[in-house]
């Protein structure tokens, strides 16, 4: 295949990468539910801190809602509600836009390197961002992590040498935002921290960490964001068991991150100049430190591989760097990074072809009708959203916010009792006295099924058998529909 035509298809690979990550983007936003149980927390959140409701409640709070997520996430969906209004659409909308800005700055940080650099970075990125399905879709942390770290790659790669202020303030702000969504997060800029400090001394990285804590701070300035309740859940959940069938997953996927780069970077070794093989030496060295400290939360229970997403734009930097120059040197590297791209899409196709069938479309079209009935059926009362006993019923809660965004209240979500129950910490009697006190009016229930008796993921009681006495003396079945039950409490209080 000549050098030519090597390129073109190259090219064509990664427009095709890029439609095909749009496909998914608008399919996912067009999809009438959620395919995580996270998704439904981070939004219902959101849309309360419109109404002035704080995030994080202290532990024995009645209400069990808070999650360990910092308060960008949450301020980011907020805003968005406030300018379009509440839905599941606009929900996953902040996400699946942050993955495009990401996919678009992979693109426009290597165009100096010529196209075959650009095309094969993102054909790389497209194709990791796929094996990561659907993590790398949600509208959990990764995707405005891997936004963030794409602008870093552009940010480092834009800025001149003399332009060691712009860095320092740029990356203290990105620092900060992803500080503030999750605690370990600023391990994703280690890279640009070790090469900043070669560049612009250590003044100028003292000037960036100050300015990423103190955004990352800012939140908490105000009384929606209640930093002691955080920190108490985190020094709770710090105690998760180690996995080690989870770490050797997360190695093995490591390696798509690391060896085309390797590859492309020691090919291209020899016709780099004495600053970039400096700078390459640098930015290597940090990613696999990083990766090495991103390895212990990832084999969490609970975590997983989609921890290592966000070194996807740095390690597609690195292998745009070396195929830039591999090409002055060895004619065939052109061909070879098509055959590396293509092998690296085709991995990813299996993750893709799972996530497409775990859209099941038309349950969760009817599934949305019938909340929707319900709540204009029981007109003036509180409905909330409980679980059943079974796994696949799990899911059909997921579209729990459609009822936050009515107005009903939101008190239980079980994506966060299943870890806080597993960990050791137990329902309050004050969340028995609400249910026993009838605060939220109905609960729909999988239909069929015995309420709240799901052991949950890690094989644990999730509510517990006060929890069940409890709900038991309150509310009564009276009805049953195609997906829910409607139990109602038993007496007005």
């Amino acid at each position: 295949m000549g050098l030519r035509l090597s390129e073109k298809v190259l090219c064509v690979g990664a427009v095709i990468a890029v439609i095909n990550i749009a496909a998914l983007c608008i399919a996912y936003a067009l999809y009438p539910g959620y395919v995580d149980t996270g998704e439904p927390n981070i939004v219902a959140l959101a849309w309360r801190l419109l109404d002035g409701n704080s995030v994080y409640l202290p532990i024995d709070d009645a209400a069990r809602i808070t999650n360990l997520y910092g308060p960008y996430l949450y301020l980011i969906h907020a805003l968005v509600f406030s300018v379009f209004g509440a839905s599941v659409a606009i929900g996953k909308a902040p996400g699946l836009v942050a993955l495009i800005i990401a996919l678009i700055l992979m693109a426009v940080s290597q165009r100096d390197r010529g196209w075959a650099s650009v095309s094969f970075a993102v054909s790389g990125f497209a194709a990791i961002v796929v094996l990561n399905l659907p993590a790398s879709i949600w509208d959990r942390p990764e995707t405005f992590m891997l936004m963030s770290v794409a602008l870093g790659v552009w940010l480092n790669n834009r800025s001149s040498l003399d332009q060691k202020w712009l860095r320092a303030i740029g990356f203290g702000l990105l620092i900060g935002f992803v500080l503030g969504q999750k605690v370990f997060a600023v391990i994703y800029f280690l890279p640009f921290g070790l090469l900043m400090l070669y560049r612009d001394g250590i003044i100028a990285c003292v000037v960036t960490v100050a300015i990423g804590f103190s955004v990352a701070a800012l939140p908490f300035m105000t009384p929606l964001f209640e930093f002691k309740y955080l920190v108490d859940l985190i020094q709770l959940m710090a105690d998760k068991p180690n996995s080690w069938d989870g770490l050797n997953k997360v190695l093995r996927y490591a390696a798509i991150y690391v060896v085309p780069a390797s590859i492309f970077v020691a090919f291209g070794w020899q016709s780099m100049s004495r600053n970039g093989r400096t700078e390459v030496s640098i930015l290597s060295t940090g990613v696999l430190l990083a990766m090495a400290l991103v390895l212990y939360p990832a084999q969490k229970p609970g975590a997983g591989m989609y921890y290592l997403l966000p070194f996807a734009p740095i390690a597609m930097d690195l292998a745009g760097r070396g195929l830039c120059t591999m090409r002055i040197r060895y004619k065939w590297a052109i061909a070879a990074s098509l055959a590396i791209a293509v092998l690296m899409n085709v991995v990813s196709v299996p993750a893709e072809k799972r996530f497409v069938r775990s859209l099941d479309w038309q349950m969760a079209s009817a599934i949305a009708e019938e909340i929707a009935q319900i709540s204009d059926d029981f007109k003036g009362q509180k409905i909330e959203i409980g679980i059943g006993s079974t796994n696949e019923s799990y899911r059909r809660t997921y579209q729990r916010t459609r009822l936050v965004f009515g107005g009903h209240p939101y008190t239980l979500d079980t994506s966060i009792i299943i870890d806080t129950t597993a960990w050791g910490i137990e329902l309050s009697q004050a969340t028995l006295d609400m249910i026993e006190t009838c605060q939220t009016d109905i609960w729909l229930i999988p239909a069929g099924e015995l309420p709240y008796a799901w052991y949950g993921y890690y094989g644990k009681d999730t509510y517990g058998q006060p929890f069940r006495d409890s709900f038991a003396r309150a509310f009564e079945k009276t009805e049953s529909r195609t997906y829910f039950d409607i139990y109602l409490c038993r007496a007005p209080r």
